[in-house]
């Protein structure tokens, strides 16, 4: 009997570098700048029936660089521009956390903070969802190892601002999520 009947399929994605470009630190709801082909990468995902989640270590909380008020303006914003769009989020899961932060109580080591799994354990709980019909999308090292630590297929968005370990190999190298999302479209 395949346990695997009735369960969702997912695309988890990385927020800064993947959907919306990385300004370090984005505080203010107005720097928001939408990555080239990532409405329509989204578009052409929900159409071929995946859930579509955010997964986002967002330690400017921990560090004090912004509030949490800050950071749901932010995601206030970028949900309106998807729904403008026609497009909706499933969810979106974050991470305040950082050990090395000051601002308590996000001074933490937590379970949620990629590479660990609680952004996504949390994803899959709540939607029933099949992690071998499921992606992660990132564009850093911690974002192949969530996928890795969580039986998902990874796609690494190859961009110049972080270092890549090489011994931290994703599934597949791409250019944008639009290359990622023709990928996983004919897979599916």
């Amino acid at each position: 009997m395949n346990n695997n009947i009735g369960k969702n399929k997912c695309v988890f994605l990385d927020r800064d570098g993947v959907l919306i470009e990385d300004v370090g630190y984005l505080k203010n709801p107005e720097d928001i700048i939408i990555m080239p082909n990532s409405i329509e990468a989204l578009k052409i995902l929900k159409a071929a029936g995946f859930l579509l989640i955010i997964v986002t270590n967002q330690a400017g909380i921990a560090k004090g660089f912004f509030s949490m008020e800050d950071l749901a303006s932010v995601h206030e914003k970028l949900s309106k521009i998807y729904e403008n769009n026609g497009i909706i989020i499933d969810d979106l899961y974050f991470c305040p956390h950082h050990e090395k932060g000051t601002v308590e109580p996000y001074n933490i080591k937590c379970s949620c903070r990629k590479p660990e799994t609680g952004m996504a354990v949390k994803g899959v709980k709540k939607f029933n969802i099949d992690t071998d019909k499921s992606f992660m999308v990132g564009d850093k090292d911690s974002d192949i190892m969530l996928a890795k630590n969580s039986g998902l297929k990874s796609f690494y968005i190859k961009n110049s601002m972080y270092e890549h370990d090489e011994n931290v190999v994703p599934d597949f190298y791409v250019k944008d999520l639009m290359e990622a999302a023709e990928i996983i479209t004919k897979a599916a």
